[in-house]
């Protein structure tokens, strides 16, 4: 049986739009982000193969017209308000033979295809009983979407509690209820929710009032050899999340000793014979010359050794103190082992993003960070040395400055920087090894941290 299902998109007068806005945009710009909105959510329905009939519901005739030109049917709103106008559009679309409809605002920041395949998906099955499907806000009130099969089987409730209200209303009328989670919780409505999302395929994300939040994540144990790594962060988001619910824009970091250990990157000095060159060096700079056995085992190429420091560059390609092995933090009682790096860190920031989205619903780009020296300064910062769901670099040359002038060697390094920003809530001794950072500009995307390093030929300091 083929289920013809309607998408109703109501849009208030433009001139209106988005009012709680007013702090962050003038009238102009939140009438072209309302375009912009309208535009992006019509593209989206549009291209789902799903839908037979795409009607857009307002009083304002610019809408109107801007809406056929977008390819979707149009009903000039006839009475006031926006429940109201969906009963008046569920009207439209039922005479039109519609078996299922979803209510789709125009405020949902991450609105795509594949998105709204995930709200259509119940209301596709073979079960003929009622269906209501529904995104909640990321607050876990509001109605973010909504989908009913037969269009009929509740009444509209969007307002203040509105999917408490839906919820009652499907079990009031014996339907079967289904909560669809995904990234059409983060709509636009507060100068902190404004993200602008510009190009659809590689999404630039900001917080309009310019703050930066890191939230460090309490209660994750000791971690001990080959542990479930995604079920404990997990566990410390659901702490977190309950009173800071997690949002598209929030980046995860977690500290590399955690990964290590977890995954088995570990060393126990007891069974490592030195050789006598480790032998000689750490004589000579009082250091355990299993470690630096242990060091020059993990080196693809030994850069420099002196003042009781080794220089290497990893398989990885970093180049940096001990080729990333270490004895800090490796919990009580080890004296004896060591930590080293991840062997593939971009695969194991996979497998925690993986396992967070399955849990939350909500695709949280991750990295994983380690300490790192910088030539000619003294001291140590964070950086990124594996990620997932995120492109590490900004590359904006080729783009004008403040001042008009092109850009010719600007690359930031993004995930760079997230890590160190981690780093200033999670400390070296605190016990804090994963934390959110919230409200960064950052790239979404399949990124990977080798993008970061400088290959051979390139290299100015070989």
């Amino acid at each position: 049986m083929t289920v013809r299902i309607a998408a109703i998109v109501p849009v208030g007068r433009l001139e209106a739009a988005k009012s709680r806005l007013g702090g962050a945009l003038d009238a102009e710009e939140r009438h072209d982000l309302a375009d912009r909105m309208l535009a992006r959510t019509l593209r989206a329905a549009l291209a789902v193969d799903s839908l037979a009939d795409v009607l857009v519901i307002s009083p304002d005739r610019e809408v109107l017209r801007r809406a056929a030109d977008l390819g979707a049917r149009t009903l000039r709103q006839r009475t006031v308000g926006l429940n109201p106008g969906l009963t008046e559009a569920r009207a439209d679309v039922v005479a039109g033979a519609a078996d299922a409809l979803i209510v789709l605002p125009i405020d949902l920041a991450f609105v795509s295809a594949e998105e709204l395949s995930g709200v259509i998906a119940p209301l596709l099955g073979a079960d003929t009983g009622p269906v209501v499907t529904l995104v909640a806000d990321r607050h876990g009130t509001g109605t973010n979407a909504l989908g009913l099969r037969p269009p009929n089987v509740i009444d509209f409730a969007f307002g203040p509690g509105s999917r408490v209200a839906h919820y009652a209303a499907a079990e009031l009328a014996g339907a079967r209820f289904v909560e669809v989670q995904g990234r059409l919780a983060f709509d636009i409505d507060t100068p902190t929710d404004l993200v602008i999302v510009e190009d659809a395929t590689a999404e630039t994300i900001s917080v309009a009032d310019g703050s930066l939040q890191v939230i460090a994540l309490v209660g994750i144990p000791e971690i001990r050899l080959r542990a479930d790594l995604g079920s404990l962060i997990g566990d410390a988001l659901e702490r977190t999340a309950g009173a800071l619910p997690l949002t598209d824009h929030d980046v995860l970091v977690v500290t590399q000793k955690i990964v290590s250990k977890a995954e088995g990157a570990v060393v126990d000095l007891t069974g490592v014979v030195p050789s006598q060159e480790a032998i000689d060096f750490a004589r000579e700079f009082d250091r355990d010359p299993r470690q630096v056995q242990v060091v020059l085992n993990e080196a693809a190429r030994v850069v420099r050794m002196a003042s009781g420091v080794i220089i290497t560059e990893t398989v990885h390609g970093f180049v940096c103190a001990n080729g990333g092995v270490d004895a800090s933090n490796v919990g009580p009682g080890s004296g004896s082992i060591v930590t080293l790096l991840p062997r593939d860190s971009d695969a194991s920031a996979a497998v925690i993003r993986a396992a967070v989205h399955e849990r939350f619903g909500v695709d949280l780009p991750v990295i994983i960070s380690d300490s790192f020296g910088r030539p000619w300064r003294w001291g140590i910062v964070d950086v990124a040395i594996g990620v997932s769901g995120l492109l590490p670099l900004d590359d904006v040359r080729g783009q004008p400055d403040a001042d008009g002038r092109i850009m010719r060697s600007t690359v930031r390094a993004v995930a760079d920087e997230l890590a160190s920003a981690a780093e200033l809530a999670l400390g070296k001794a605190a016990g804090r090894p994963v934390a959110i950072v919230r409200g960064a500009a950052f790239t979404r995307g399949e990124g990977s941290i080798r993008d970061v390093v400088i290959p051979g030929e390139a290299d100015l300091f070989r």
